[in-house]
């Protein structure tokens, strides 16, 4: 039987709150381990890559396991909903994290130190025996490109990115919302 109850968007709000944490913790241990080059960090963001991607799946099958106890579940549109909007929780949550690390932490460091990672000349050998000088300059200007944008820009790409990520993930983790697990755990 489908839920008539609409709690499930509570959860949605608290489940979307520890995702954008997760999200916004793998954002700073990358952009900290590539501006400190800090092999221990990014061995962390790693750790925090298979949490980000496990943990959508997890609180999912929470909700459902708690909606089967008092014997309700969410149908296929209501779980869709309910992860389109966790993963919009987490996408606003860190994007002000990626906005208040470019506005307020950065001051140009990340991409001080990726035109060091890209201008050493043993990299350049590298894309010039390849053949491929004109791309490593492409690289390079957009590079520049970004490292002009605004802390706004910045953020609202990578919003834009997660959002991307959100919506294709929605399909999947809703449908894990709206298992019925009748099928799987017999009374």
């Amino acid at each position: 039987m489908a839920t008539t109850n609409y709690t499930y968007r509570s959860y949605s709000m608290e489940y979307g709150t520890f995702l954008g944490l997760s999200w916004g913790l793998l954002f700073l241990c990358y952009v900290e381990s590539i501006s400190y080059n800090n092999g221990l960090l990014m061995m962390l963001c790693l750790l925090f890559v298979g949490t980000s991607l496990l943990l959508p799946f997890m609180l999912a099958l929470r909700l459902n396991r708690k909606l089967f106890i008092i014997g309700e579940r969410l149908s296929y549109i209501q779980g869709l909903f309910f992860s389109f909007s966790m993963f919009m929780y987490a996408c606003l949550l860190t994007g002000l994290a990626t906005f208040a690390y470019f506005k307020f932490l950065d001051d140009g460091s990340l991409f001080e130190q990726l035109n060091n990672m890209f201008t050493m000349p043993e990299l350049t050998s590298v894309y010039q025996q390849m053949g491929m000088e004109e791309q490593y300059k492409q690289m390079l200007d957009v590079l520049k490109d970004i490292e002009r944008m605004s802390a706004f820009d910045k953020a609202l790409g990578l919003f834009n990115n997660n959002f991307m990520f959100g919506i294709v993930m929605s399909f999947i983790v809703g449908w894990v919302a709206s298992f019925d697990l009748k099928k799987v755990i017999k009374k």
